[in-house]
Parts: C-alpha cells; structure tokens; sequence
C-alpha cells in the first residue's frame, strides 16, 4: 500500500475532510517536491478521492514532473476559489504551515475543526522504510568523510566560524546537496553550551572542540556529535569523556524492538547520575531522524512509546560543566530486532589534532 492510501486510511479514522500541506518535510514526503515557502499559496490538497497542487502559474511546468495534477492561478486570481473543499469541514493543516495561510484557510473555509497535520502524518513518517535507511547511511558516509577532512585543516588561531564554514565546503565537495542544520562547532568554554552557535573565538592550544553536524542527502537528514581536542586532552576532560561514552553506549546496546524510548533514556540518565553528574545532562538523549532533523520517536523521559523496528534516532547524552567544558558523543541508530548504530567515526576515544 502507498502512502497516499495509508494516508487515506488514517484519514477515514480520524473523520478528516482535508489535509493542506504547503512546502516543507510533509509536502516532499508525500511527492517528493521541495521548495521554501514563499507569500503566495503553494499547496498540496488531499481527500479522500483527490490529491493536487495549487501552486502560482510561474510552478506550472516544474510541478508537471511530479505525477499529480496542478490546479495553476494567475497573480490577478483568488487561490482559494480554485481549492475544492467544501466549507464547514475537518481540515488537518500543516503545522508549519505560515500563519498567513492559516487565517485565510480558516476565514474562507469556516472549518468545523482544525487540527495538526503532523498528527496523522507523524504515524507513516515514524518508520522507515529500507531505502530511506540506505539514503540516510550515505548520508552519514559524506559526514564523516567531511568531518575527517576538516579537522585535518584545523590550525591555532583559526575562528569556530571558519572551522564551521570549512565542514560546509567539505559537505558539498563529498556530495551532499546541502546541510540538515548550521553546523554547531564550539571550543573551549564555549562546549558547555550544547546549542551555541560558532563565534568567532579563535581555537587555542589545549582546547577540546564539539562537532555537532549533519547533512542533506536526498532530501533526508544526519546528525552526529564528536570531540576533538587540540593536544593531549586534560585528566579531567578525558574523565568526563569516558561517563558520556559508557552512557552513551550503554543505551545503544539497549536499544531493541518493544522497549519503551523512556527507558533509552533512563539507561543514559541513571548512568551519568552513578557518577554525580546527572544535573550536567541537560537534555534529552534522543531524537527521531529523517527528513526532519528532529522528529519522531524522542529519546526522552517523558515519550512513553514502544520502539518498532526501523523507527532511526539518535543517542546523544552529555555532560555540561558551566564555564569550563562540555562532552557529548551522538550516533544516529535504527531498530532492526535490536539497535544498528549507523555511524562508523571512531568514539572510543577524543580525536586529537
């Protein structure tokens, strides 16, 4: 069964009407058409009979390509005249959908109920299929062939920005179309702050590095996290190194078909906490990974449900100390009975450079 029809299915349970998607992960998952949204509606409309675009004129022939019929407008049209949806009706809307769209879909429909897209479409994204695994182990290649080449660059003095600027290059020199998120590349203190965007704090000897990156291949995402240290690393970052790994591998190893993804990140939790530092693990241990950087399944305390097989998400546990330093090591991992990690970058030890 394709996805349209599984889709559908869904829909008749659900009693929704209408699913309005505009460009974004939904829209390519379902058509594999990608583009930005932009001020003039671009939509992908399903029922349960149809499924089209309404797209501006100027998409026409580009949209042609993609086997599903295109409703066109003119700029001097209203696009929503053109939509054939009944007013009064269950509508599932994207989430990113801008809000824009959302008032005028609301004013000019009136519909009965409005609810999140991503709470239908989030149960057919949830697993894999085998060739969006096969995509997204290519991916993981082209990152860690483009991480390898760029710490092979890093010199004294230069800035995290120009580090982050080179993996981007390498990115594409390898092959990616582009990157899953700007690459976070932080130093020294800078590492204790696990979303910090590069600066330009220029690297220095003594200094450990976190690599967290990821790239767009095929339309799907990667996500990996290493650490690298300028000279040998000190007693105490090496110390701090190994709780991570240990936490780190400890969940992998638990991961297998059935088990709840809370528990994933118990083993992580309960690990660090073993050696006094829980309070520095300050986030969750994991997120689902696909055309999206971040989506379902979460790794998380709170995300009560079983893991199925094929279901891809990472396993990321770290240690922050406040003005001083931070670790984290991150694997994209996918189940098959039990947990297949992906990458193949060495962890058993810091990179030294």
């Amino acid at each position: 069964m394709g996805r349209l029809e599984k889709l559908r299915e869904l829909m008749r349970t659900k009693k929704i009407d209408y699913i309005i998607l505009g460009p974004g992960s939904n829209m390519f998952y379902l058509t594999g058409f990608i583009e930005e949204q932009m001020e003039r509606p671009l939509f992908f409309v399903i029922d349960n009979w149809n499924a089209y675009f309404l797209a501006p004129k100027l998409y026409e022939e580009q949209l042609s390509k993609f086997n599903f019929p295109v409703i066109a407008y003119n700029d001097d049209e209203n696009p929503y005249k053109k939509l054939n949806i009944e007013k009064g009706k269950v509508i599932a809307l994207d989430d990113t959908l801008w809000s824009l769209f959302t008032i005028d879909i609301i004013n000019y429909f009136l519909p009965s109920q409005l609810i999140k897209a991503s709470e239908i479409l989030k149960e057919l994204r949830i697993i894999k299929n085998d060739d969006e695994i096969e995509i997204m182990k290519k991916g993981v290649e082209i990152a860690e062939k483009s991480f390898l080449d760029t710490i092979s660059q890093i010199k004294i003095g230069l800035t995290e920005r120009k580090i982050a600027k080179i993996l981007v290059d390498e990115f594409i020199n390898n092959g990616a179309d582009g990157v899953s998120f700007e690459p976070i590349v932080t130093s020294g203190p800078n590492t204790s702050m696990p979303h910090l965007r590069s600066t330009n704090r220029e690297i220095r000897d003594g200094d450990i590095i976190i690599f967290d990156f990821g790239v767009k291949y095929k339309g799907y995402s990667t996500d990996t996290t290493r650490v690298v240290s300028v000279g040998k690393p000190s007693e105490e970052v090496n110390k701090i190194y190994e709780i991570v790994k240990e936490a780190q591998q400890k969940a992998e190893e638990a991961v297998k078909e059935g088990i709840m993804a809370c528990d994933i990140d118990k083993i992580a939790r309960q690990t660090i906490s073993s050696y006094g530092y829980g309070e520095y693990f300050i986030h969750r241990t994991g997120h689902g990974i696909g055309i999206d950087v971040h989506e379902e399944p979460y790794i998380a305390p709170n995300y009560k449900r079983k893991l199925e097989k094929n279901m891809v998400f990472t396993v990321e546990p770290g240690i922050y100390l406040p003005g001083k330093f931070g670790i984290r090591i991150e694997d994209m991992v996918y189940v098959n009975k039990k947990g297949i990690v992906i990458n193949n970058l060495k962890k058993d030890e810091i990179f030294v450079i």
